[in-house]
Formats: C-alpha cells, structure tokens, sequence
C-alpha cells in the first residue's frame, strides 16, 4: 500500500507538470492568434488592408480613414481630397500646402501654409501675363500675346497696370514648380526690381526651365501679392 500510494504521488506531481505545460502552450497560441486576427486602429501600424479595422486602408504601414490627418501617400487616398507632407488636409486657411494647389480656390499657398489671397489692389490694379521673343522688351517688333502657356524658347512678360502712385519698393517674382514645389526661377537673388509709382514691366527668359507646370508668384515687399499658374512646354 505505500509503495503505491508513493506512486500515486509520483503520478500526480507529473500531471500536474503535464497540465502546466499545456495551459502555457495554449496560452502561447490563443496570443499568437490574438495577435495575428486584431487588427489595427486608426494611426495603428499594418502590412495590408486586412490589419487595419473596418472602413480604413493601410496607406504606408499606417491604417488609415482618410480623414483629416490620416496617413496618405497621395490625394486619393484622403477623403478631404488633399495630400500634404503624407497627411491628409482639407485645404483650409493655415493648412499646410506646397503649392496653391494643396489649398481650397481662393487661397494662395504661403511659406508652407495656406493664406487668405491678399488685396493688391491697393498697389496696382491687375498683372498681365503674355509671351514675347527673348532677347529685348516688347514693342511693334515684338509684340505681347496674352498667355499662360509657353515654351522654352519664349519670354514670359509680366505688365503692371495701374500701379498706385504710393507703390515704391522693390518686388520679386518666382518660378514654382507645381508638383514639387521646387523654385525653378527666382528674380530676388538675381535682379534688383522696383515699383515706382507708375505702371512697370519685367520679364525673364524661360530656356532654363524645364517643360512643366508652374506657379508663378510675385511678391511686393516680401508679401506674396500675386499667383498664377502657367506652363512650358
């Protein structure tokens, strides 16, 4: 009878050890399956659509609604129907931009930030864009065409018009590219330009810019006072 209720012991210490080892081998794999069947949250991190939870997209690793500062790689993976820096924005006053086309119509894109389109009316009263042959200003063997589309082999002319009589300080004019937000040509650096009460014209030569879409911004004073898009092919 000891010798078997020492085996009895014996028996139950290794149950005992047997039970344990299951209980930590299920528990291991109800995790792994925990782990491999949750699925994210938004601004959680995925591998493809199936990680992220209902209605989101994985957009760079990252799920995603779509909604303002969602994750995106591009415009059509927001909802508000902007892609700024790989987050979604809706194009309002002080979101963030590249260009003017990362914000809502209307708005100018400033140093990165959308803006309300200043008043220059008070310093002139409209900028004509037009095209002339490189080489001098316009004249009759020169004549403007009134244009936003150019090719590299032309001139693009910007014509001040009604420029108040207190408009006097210099301005400046920049080539954007659209897409990158890369400036392709600058007037600040390279040339000292001037309102001095009365209407002006400045242009610049356009065969070191390469064939594309552009904002043309022009800045009085350092403040951007006008934006147009135009292209060069």
């Amino acid at each position: 009878m000891p010798e078997e209720m020492e085996l009895g012991k014996k028996n139950g210490g290794k149950n005992i050890w047997i039970i344990l080892i299951i209980v930590v081998i299920a528990a291991a794999i109800i995790g792994d399956w925990y782990f491999f069947l949750k699925k994210s949250a938004e601004g959680g991190s995925c591998s493809s659509d199936r990680r992220c939870e209902t209605n989101l997209k994985c957009i760079s690793k990252t799920c995603s609604s779509g909604a303002r500062g969602s994750a995106c790689s591009d415009q059509a993976d927001c909802k508000t129907s902007y892609c700024v820096n790989s987050k979604c924005t809706e194009g309002k006053v002080n979101d963030a931009c590249i260009t003017y086309k990362d914000c809502a119509d209307g708005l100018y894109c400033k140093i990165g930030t959308c803006i309300i389109p200043p008043d220059y009316s008070k310093y002139f009263t409209k900028v004509v864009i037009s095209k002339i042959k490189p080489g001098s200003g316009p004249g009759p063997s020169n004549p403007e065409t009134v244009t936003t589309n150019f090719v590299q082999t032309d001139a693009l002319e910007m014509d001040f018009i009604g420029v108040k009589s207190t408009t006097i300080g210099e301005f400046y004019y920049q080539i954007i590219n659209s897409s990158s937000g890369e400036i392709s040509r600058s007037s600040k650096n390279e040339q000292q330009l001037s309102f001095s009460g009365r209407d002006i014209g400045s242009g610049t030569s356009l065969d070191n810019v390469s064939p594309g879409i552009y904002d043309l911004n022009i800045y009085f004073k350092d403040d951007l006072v006008f934006i147009i898009q135009i292209t060069v092919s």
